[in-house]
Order: C-alpha cells, then sequence, then structure tokens
C-alpha cells in the first residue's frame, strides 16, 4: 500500500442540522479549521464523528461531504465500527465507493466471543472485501473487544494493513501494542490527548487528538515538536493542549467538544439524541476554558 500516514489526523466531528441530517456547510467550515491548522489527514466517523450510532445514511452524507471538501488535498480515513463483521463489509464497501483513502477499523462490538480470532477474522474478511489500506483501531472500553499484541502482529501481515490507532489512554497497553506494530513495520498514532508527548518521545508516527478539532494548530505543533525530537517544546504544547481539554469535564465529553467548536462558531451543538447536553453549569464552563486558553476573547 502506497499509503504513508504521519503527523496530526484529526478525528472530525460530524456536523449535524437540528433535524440530524448532514450539515454541509459545517463540514466545509471545519474542514478548513483543520486544513488550515496543520492536519495531515482527516478521520471521519470515529468516536468524534459519531461513526458507529449514525444511521448508514448520514454516515455516508457526512463522509460524502468530507470527501468533497478536502478535494484530495490530504486522505480522508472512514472509520468502520459494527456490531458485526457483516455490517462493516457493507460500510466498508460504501466508503470505498464515496472515495475515501483508507479506513480505519475497529474490533466488533458486541458479541463477547474470543477476542483474538474474532479480531483476525474481522480484519481479515475487511482486507478482503477491499482494495483499502487498513489502520486497526484498539479502542477497548468501546468496543469491549481489546485489540491484543497477539492479534495485531497476526493482522499486521495483511499486506492492506497499514497502521496502528491505539486510543485505550493506558500507557502499558499502548507501549506492548506499539511495539508489536513497529516490529511488524506499522505507523502508529497515540489517540489519547494526555499521552501525545511521550509517545511521540517513544517513536509514535503522529496522533489522532480530538480536540484538534478546536485547537487543530496547536496540535500540529506538538505533533511536530514531538516528531523533531524538541522535548522540551513538546511538554510545553503537551500542557497547553491538556488546558484545551479541560472542556471535556463540562459535561459529557463529545457534546462538550461540540458545544466548544458552536461557541467558536464553526458548527452547530447537534448531537444524538442519546447523548446528554451540557446543562447552564457546563455551557459556562466551555466558556471558561476557552476564554482561559486565549480561543476567545472577553468583551472589553
Amino acid at each position: 500500500m502506497e499509503l504513508q500516514l504521519s503527523g496530526m489526523i484529526p478525528p472530525v466531528v460530524s456536523p449535524l442540522t437540528p433535524d440530524h441530517r448532514p450539515d454541509i456547510g459545517a463540514v466545509r467550515r471545519l474542514t478548513a479549521h483543520v486544513r488550515d491548522g496543520g492536519a495531515s489527514a482527516l478521520f471521519v466517523l470515529g468516536s468524534c464523528g459519531e461513526g458507529p450510532t449514525l444511521e448508514p445514511a448520514v454516515a455516508s452524507g457526512i463522509t460524502r461531504a468530507y470527501v468533497e471538501a478536502v478535494a484530495g488535498s490530504v486522505p480522508v480515513l472512514a472509520g468502520v465500527g459494527e456490531t458485526s463483521t457483516e455490517r462493516a463489509l457493507r460500510a466498508a464497501r460504501e466508503f470505498e465507493q464515496l472515495g475515501v483513502d483508507a479506513l480505519v477499523v475497529m474490533a466488533p462490538m458486541y458479541f463477547d466471543t474470543d477476542t483474538d480470532g474474532a479480531v483476525v477474522r474481522h480484519v481479515t474478511a475487511l482486507a478482503e472485501a477491499t482494495s483499502l489500506p487498513l489502520v486497526v483501531y484498539n479502542i477497548p472500553h468501546l468496543t469491549h473487544h481489546p485489540i491484543t499484541p497477539r492479534a495485531l502482529r497476526e493482522v499486521a501481515a495483511i499486506d492492506s494493513v497499514v497502521a496502528l490507532k491505539e486510543s485505550s489512554g493506558e500507557w502499558d497497553t499502548y507501549a506492548a501494542l506499539a511495539e508489536a506494530a513497529s516490529a511488524a513495520g506499522l505507523r502508529v498514532f497515540q489517540g489519547a490527548e494526555a499521552l501525545i508527548a511521550r509517545s511521540l518521545a517513544a517513536g509514535a508516527d503522529g496522533a489522532v487528538p480530538g480536540i484538534a478539532n478546536v485547537v487543530p494548530g496547536l496540535a500540529a505543533r506538538l505533533v511536530d515538536a514531538g516528531l523533531s525530537g524538541d522535548s522540551t517544546q513538546a511538554a510545553a504544547l503537551q500542557a497547553q493542549l491538556d488546558d484545551v481539554c479541560g472542556v471535556y469535564r463540562s459535561g459529557f465529553w463529545l457534546t462538550s467538544l461540540k458545544a466548544a467548536l458552536t461557541e467558536l462558531g464553526i458548527i452547530g451543538s447537534t448531537a444524538g439524541q442519546a447523548l446528554t447536553p451540557p446543562d447552564a453549569d457546563g455551557l459556562t464552563e466551555v466558556h471558561r476554558v476557552l476564554v482561559a486558553t486565549g480561543l476567545v476573547e472577553v468583551p472589553a
């Protein structure tokens, strides 16, 4: 596979209209925002993008909108997070037809079967069904199927598997998977914001931070500093990024992220109906963090 991923890849949110349809104008604004900030690719339909929960037609509409907005300037990666391999195959084929450049494959999310075997069968089936490069995505607190180093070593032998995105948030888990991935020649990406600088110092190829929806430039500078070996600068930028991540503490993390983007005038706040929106105190806290980090000015 020719795709060589590196750098800062934002897992972009899915902008929705109040009636829960794709908000095309907001997709274009967010695409420009993260591209101008230094994104090396875009990851759509991940956890930030509500990929596993959107109606299939809405997920396809969001994907199409991002592909069109990017217009070939950077790769677009589409998340495939489904309860079964059968559903994942349907999604993968559709996203390939929509023109994405790679698929980010989570473990199947429902039945509690033998973890390693399920992961290997799942990734193998997707590799056989599509010509796209695959990124293996470990996010066990949401899939309830951890991808182990053993399973990763087996699927890494598949030609189309090119990278690992690790989002457990646990350093020991990350380190073990990163070692297995690197030994197999895969690129390695950290998905947990708090571990970006540490991961880059340990040899990661980049990061996929949700907070980059809000501060893509800061996230890109952090990744660049880490990749260049400037640990002092990376540590300083990591601290700044941690401060912006304070928006997550205002309520449910995803709706708080969308609330921050709403205050910045980039998207609307609509999210999945089951997701708790920030209350008045939560919105106040989002505003406080944006002001404290210099992203919103206080009127004179």
